[in-house]
């Protein structure tokens, strides 16, 4: 289309191909799991990122484009793309030249790893393809103008707000393109062109209404090239488009002045007209003179010869006909200008019919929460079901003491207890020693496996640690890239977090085979059949003579309250483990969704109190009453043996029914530590690879960083480009006053140190702030704040319940606390939604 009115648009950013695919589904299964595929939602972002940036030109189509920047502002607070998580490292090559100079010189490629400087870049293509759709319209049609004003508007509108948007964020170094300076004044650029489209469709119209329009226009074009000539600008945005504003400003100028007089004499104030004309005529010779486009001759000689045609005749006729006084030029009023064309307001989405591909995809705050869920759940469960256990070890420990059911079951001679026989048949139900043996030879296997995968974890970060520190020492300050000591601290942590609950299940595992060797013999004893075991036990007289006396009848009532309390913690610990996580969940994110006024960490409390309150009232009540059932038993005991003295004993066969019953119960725990440690070793074995793939990706994307930065270096090096000098940012001097507006200064002013020019206000969604330069939209650390544990039983690390006694108490199980999911908050992490 042709362009007679010399309008300009913004070129445009080229961007990179990036790789997006990879980073993001290593990220997703890791924090998410496999419990919903989104291969095809991130492959689909790939593909969208491709169709909407790797095109040379916008002009037939900007949709994809827009869908693009919907779909990246609708996942930045569910995918943290940052250095030290989703590493994708985003290249655009700039759309100015720094320095100076036409478009089409060698611009300067930058990159970053922030998700916002992606969503920056993007913004800058949609202002430049708003700015080349409104140029390609056909303007003698009403439709066309119509449109290519509200590109113009639109342009203007995502100039404002990207300025916004790059200070919010700092990205202003990133890129010369991001300069506020440069932002402001093609902000004012397009709004002027805007004004320039009003005026072409109000110029027919009265005088003073043209009037005012024109004066828009040049405010606009003279708010334009005042940013340009800042300090920051001057050099970045070429030198035509500054002379287009400059003289385009004189052009409105002039057409103010014209549109004044003409109105003047409408009113038949024909010396005051004379005196607008004529200042008309001065401004436009003046745009004639410092026009050095010969695209736009044609335009301000046209002009030229309209004012000076009206300014002639109007001091013909007034020195012929009206005589009127010409009053002074000073006194004149200014002509104030009606801002018809604004920037039009960003809001998002950008599209009407925008669909996010990660709808279902949870935001990483609300995954936060629903992981302080699980954590303090199974904090909880851990420490309830650590009481239920311990009050049962205890009260098991005491009745094996007191030889307690079988001292009163004992019938004498070569018989067995019914109760012993009935734990010496459970043993062999559960496999025996040879059960013990096999699975306790597994532990050091698996604990080794776990060990090695860990160990070669650690290496690789050493190792890409050593790496760069030793580049940094060679290349010094040309080693630009971040330190990888900053950006592996939390994979340090993770790292040593997984090595305490290794050395935590070594000393667990050394408890274990102290205690599996001080009970063997009895358990052997128990494996073995019912006669062999009658056959090792010493014969003594029977106590049958006190089985019907008050006293075995109340040890008798108190053996089967003992059996109804088992029972009931039994049912206790099922309930605790199995709460309704989904029904939490559920209300999680129906409070994320509706911006409910209680953060997550409260909706988490309020939910577990609900959840475990009464489980933990039923754990109360049942270690209370034991202490009431044991004095009780002791005491019944107590009379028990002062009866039976007068019957003729064996002590050397009842301390032996008592280890027995002590080796049932070591059994019993025994069976259970070594069943839930290898199930924990073998649990932890893939989290602990998964963690290992983490820091192996990690350390190929810092070596492939490694090699580009490497290469940068050498090419510097061959080209004799060595690395630039710090220089300290000194203010300006403050801006002079423009005793003449028809001429631009010989020297930009500079805004005052500290300020920035201002663009065109919107009046649309401001972009978010960031609180103490912290990246947006996260302002904290991106790495999560749990790191992955085996669900279920923990038995390995004792961190996870300070309340509980430590382990292995007496009598008790010799590992440590128990986790029921994952682990809980660390100290000091902030779990509160930002």
């Amino acid at each position: 289309m042709s362009n007679p009115h010399h309008f300009l648009s913004i070129p445009a950013k080229k961007a990179s191909d990036v790789p997006l695919s990879t980073p993001i589904k290593n990220f997703v299964k890791a924090n998410f799991g496999d419990k919903e595929d989104y291969s095809a939602s991130i492959d689909g972002l790939n593909s969208l990122r491709s169709e909407a940036l790797l095109r040379s030109n916008y002009k037939d189509d900007v949709s994809k484009l827009l869908r693009y920047y919907d779909q990246l502002h609708a996942i930045e607070y569910k995918l943290p793309i940052t250095e030290n998580q989703i590493r994708i490292y985003f290249k655009w090559q700039d759309a100015f030249v720094g320095g100076g100079g036409l478009f089409g010189g060698k611009q300067k490629t930058n990159g970053s790893w922030k998700l916002a400087y992606e969503k920056a870049c993007v913004l800058f293509n949609i202002g430049h393809a708003y700015s080349e759709l409104a140029i390609a319209q056909n303007l003698s049609t009403d439709e066309q103008m119509k449109a290519a004003l509200k590109y113009f508007q639109l342009a203007s509108g995502i100039f404002s707000f990207l300025k916004d948007y790059v200070n919010a964020n700092c990205l202003s170094d990133l890129s010369v393109d991001f300069e506020p300076a440069v932002l402001a004044s093609i902000s004012w650029l397009m709004l002027g062109q805007a004004a320039e489209l009003v005026y072409l469709k109000s110029a027919t119209l009265k005088d003073d209404i043209a009037a005012k329009v024109a004066a828009h226009a040049s405010d606009c074009y003279k708010e334009a090239y005042t940013s340009a000539k800042t300090e920051s600008a001057k050099k970045i945005i070429p030198d035509n488009f500054i002379g287009v504003m400059w003289v385009k400003h004189l052009i409105f100028q002039s057409k103010t002045e014209y549109h004044a007089g003409k109105q003047a004499q409408v009113d038949r104030k024909y010396g005051l007209a004379v005196v607008r004309l004529n200042r008309a005529k001065e401004l436009a010779d003046q745009a004639v003179s410092k026009s050095t486009m010969a695209a736009l001759t044609p335009v301000i000689r046209a002009n030229q010869d309209e004012i000076s045609k009206a300014a002639a005749a109007a001091s013909k006729d007034n020195d012929f006909v009206y005589h009127e006084r010409l009053p002074d030029s000073k006194t004149l009023e200014t002509i104030l200008a009606q801002p018809i064309a604004k920037p039009l307001p960003v809001t998002f989405p950008l599209t009407s019919d925008f669909r996010d591909l990660f709808v279902s995809l949870v935001p990483i705050a609300l995954n936060n929460a629903l992981a302080v869920f699980s954590s303090k759940r199974a904090e909880i469960m851990n420490i309830e079901i650590n009481r239920l256990r311990e009050a049962t070890n205890v009260l098991n420990a005491f009745l094996a003491s007191l030889n307690l059911p079988a001292a009163i079951e004992d019938s004498g001679g070569r018989q067995i207890p019914p109760s012993l026989i009935e734990k010496a048949n459970e043993i062999k139900r559960q496999g025996g020693i040879s059960t013990l043996e096999r699975m306790a030879n597994e532990l050091p296997t698996a604990l080794s496996r776990n060990k090695e995968i860990l160990d070669e974890t650690n290496r690789m970060l050493d190792d890409e640690e050593r790496s760069d520190a030793e580049l940094r020492t060679q290349f010094k300050e040309r080693w630009t890239r971040t330190g990888s000591t900053a950006l592996t601290a939390p994979l340090r942590t993770e790292a040593r977090k997984y090595m305490d609950i290794i050395q935590n299940a070594i000393n667990a595992d050394k408890i274990v085979q102290e205690k599996y060797r001080m009970n063997r013999d009895s358990i052997v004893l128990l494996s073995k059949q019912t006669h062999e075991i009658a056959n090792e036990l010493p014969s003594a007289s029977a106590a049958g003579a006190l089985r019907d006396t008050y006293v075995v009848k109340e040890l008798h009532r108190l053996m089967d309250t003992v059996t109804g309390v088992k029972a009931e913690r039994e049912v206790i610990e099922s309930e605790l483990k199995n709460t309704d996580s989904d029904g939490v969940r559920a209300r999680l994110i129906a409070a994320f969704q509706q911006g409910s006024h209680m953060d997550e960490n409260t909706v988490v409390v309020q939910e577990i109190e609900s959840i475990y309150a009464p489980l933990r009232q039923q754990v109360n009540d049942t270690v209370s009453r034991q202490e009431q059932l044991v004095e009780n038993i002791r005491r019944a005991h107590q009379q028990f043996q002062s009866e039976k003295q007068g019957n003729s004993s064996s002590e050397l066969r009842e301390e032996m029914m008592k280890n027995l019953a002590r080796a049932y119960d070591a059994f019993q725990e025994l069976l259970n530590n070594l069943k839930e440690g290898n199930k924990f070793y073998n649990d932890l074995t893939p989290l602990l690879l998964k963690f290992q793939n983490k820091v192996s990706d990690f350390v190929f994307a810092r070596k492939t960083e490694k090699e580009d930065l490497m290469k940068d270096i050498q090419r510097g090096i061959v080209g004799g480009n060595p690395a630039a000098a710090t220089t300290t940012q000194q203010p300006p001097p403050p801006i002079p006053q423009m005793t003449n507006p028809g001429y631009p200064p010989s020297n930009a002013p500079p805004y005052p140190y500290g300020q920035q020019p201002s663009a065109p206000v919107s009046g649309g969604q401001a972009p978010p702030t960031v609180p103490s330069g912290a990246a947006l939209p996260y302002p904290g650390a991106y790495m999560p704040q749990f790191f992955p544990m085996p669900t279920g039983y923990n038995p390995y690390n004792p961190f996870f319940n300070p309340a509980a006694p430590p382990y292995p108490a007496a009598n008790a199980s010799p590992y440590p606390g128990q986790g029921y999911g994952v682990d809980r908050p660390q100290p000091g992490a902030n779990n509160k939604k930002r």
